[in-house]
């Protein structure tokens, strides 16, 4: 009877359907109302190239699950900062000069969802440079790509253990 019970239970586990079965596709990445209100102190393109930036660090990180007909990862970046001016900032009434800088950093959020519209994990992940001498040789959204960076890598992680948990 206990080999019979077994026997069942592990082929309901078998046709359950898991996260490691089902690919993740990378979906819109939106901005938030911070971000949307910063855009015309840093310029309109630079929403794209944040966005950019995250999907490409999405991707990198995600490379082993992503595919199509499976789950989506819709991400909202929800605050950036950038370490040095942007055109925008560089020109203008106030324009900045080049070499100034600053604490960069961004705030990220996301929602895995399933095929069927049901939403099975939140991820948010927030990250600042701590002291203006660690942003000394810095690039524009330098510290930015850091939260992103490793927003991508817990997101990894997290789609990981649940695959490995069958969840």
């Amino acid at each position: 009877m206990l080999r019979t019970m077994t026997a069942i239970l592990a082929l309901g586990a078998l046709s359950t359907p898991s996260l490691a079965d089902q690919p993740v596709a990378i979906g819109e990445i939106a901005y938030g109302p911070e971000l949307i209100e910063h855009a015309e102190d840093f310029g309109e393109r630079e929403l794209d190239r944040l966005a950019g930036y995250l999907r490409d660090a999405l991707e990198r990180e995600l490379a082993d699950q992503l595919g199509d007909g499976g789950h989506v990862l819709n991400a909202t970046i929800l605050d950036a900062q950038p370490n040095r001016p942007t055109m925008e900032q560089m020109s203008g009434a106030r324009a900045l000069h080049h070499s100034s800088v600053s604490i960069g950093g961004a705030d990220v959020e996301a929602q895995l969802v399933s095929a069927d519209g049901e939403i099975l994990e939140t991820y948010s992940y927030g990250w600042r440079s701590w002291n203006i001498r660690d942003v000394v040789g810095h690039a524009q959204w330098t510290d930015a790509r850091r939260t992103f960076s490793r927003f991508a890598d817990q997101v990894s992680d997290s789609l990981d253990e649940r695959a490995d948990t069958g969840s």
